[in-house]
């Protein structure tokens, strides 16, 4: 292919990747969980919305506050544009999640093509251990991590008398880039893989080195997290360890395998 003919297959993936996304976001914008009967059973399902206080985003924002700073800090609002911008963060955040398998998809079918063979099996082997990563790794802050983070610190301030307060933007701008964070994380592994599957990294290299590895994940977790207690700082910390261990087995298991083979 010319240089020209590889600017419109991208054109083609981009088109598709964006459309899948913005399909998703107006989705979100417009329609709302709500419980639906089917016969004697009740389902939660999408139904249209024009209410913009029940849309998926702004139910999203509602659950996150329940979870993660109800009882512990209240959540202000200090410009008109406020909350409309925060549920315009949401829904973009929540269609990028949604949509991440039909991206990676269209990234996949892009590259193929220039990719070698070997390569190519790569590729395809991480495709989805990518994507159920990331989404385990969003899960876990949201379900695990934040849950823990506000209530131990606001703790600090309670403990004084004092009324905290958070700022709406703050409070989401901080969950959602953490979450993107801590999503990225759990690609440890994967990276680990895929540079020895390359032959880039040795495997010993990964048992060599763990002790900067994992200095180099304290650092990482420090620097996400929002105190310097060092509590949460461990609860980032200790997955990823926990990742490093199951990447370089991955990645020893494969040399064993390797070895093996040419043995025989």
């Amino acid at each position: 292919m010319t240089f020209f003919e590889h600017l419109e297959e991208l054109r083609r993936r981009l088109k598709v990747a964006v459309g899948v996304f913005i399909v998703a976001f107006v989705f979100m914008l417009t329609f709302s969980i709500q419980p639906t009967s089917l016969g004697q059973t009740a389902i939660w399902l999408p139904v249209p919305t024009a209410d913009q206080g029940q849309t998926i985003p702004a139910q999203f924002i509602v659950l996150l506050n329940h979870s993660l700073v109800q009882g512990s800090a209240v959540l202000v609002v200090l410009t008109p544009w406020e909350a409309v911008i925060a549920q315009l963060k949401v829904g973009m955040f929540l269609a990028a999640v949604i949509t991440s398998p039909v991206t990676t998809y269209e990234f996949w079918r892009f590259i193929a093509p220039g990719l070698k063979p070997r390569e190519r099996r790569l590729v395809f082997r991480i495709a989805t251990p990518v994507v159920s990563l990331f989404l385990l790794g969003v899960l876990v802050s949201l379900l695990v991590v934040l849950p823990f983070t506000f209530p131990f610190l606001y703790a600090f301030a309670r403990a004084f008398g004092a009324q905290p307060f958070l700022r709406f933007e703050d409070f989401l701008d901080f969950v959602l880039m953490f979450s993107l964070a801590f999503g990225l994380s759990f690609e440890l592994p994967v990276v680990m893989y895929g540079l020895s599957y390359l032959g880039i990294v040795q495997p010993e290299f990964w048992k060599r080195n763990w002790r900067y590895a994992a200095i180099a994940i304290f650092i990482f977790g420090a620097v996400i997290t929002p105190d310097g207690s060092g509590v949460t700082m461990m609860f980032v910390a200790m997955p990823m360890l926990a990742l490093y261990v199951a990447g370089y087995i991955a990645v020893a298991r494969r040399a064993k395998k390797i070895a093996r083979t040419k043995s025989s």
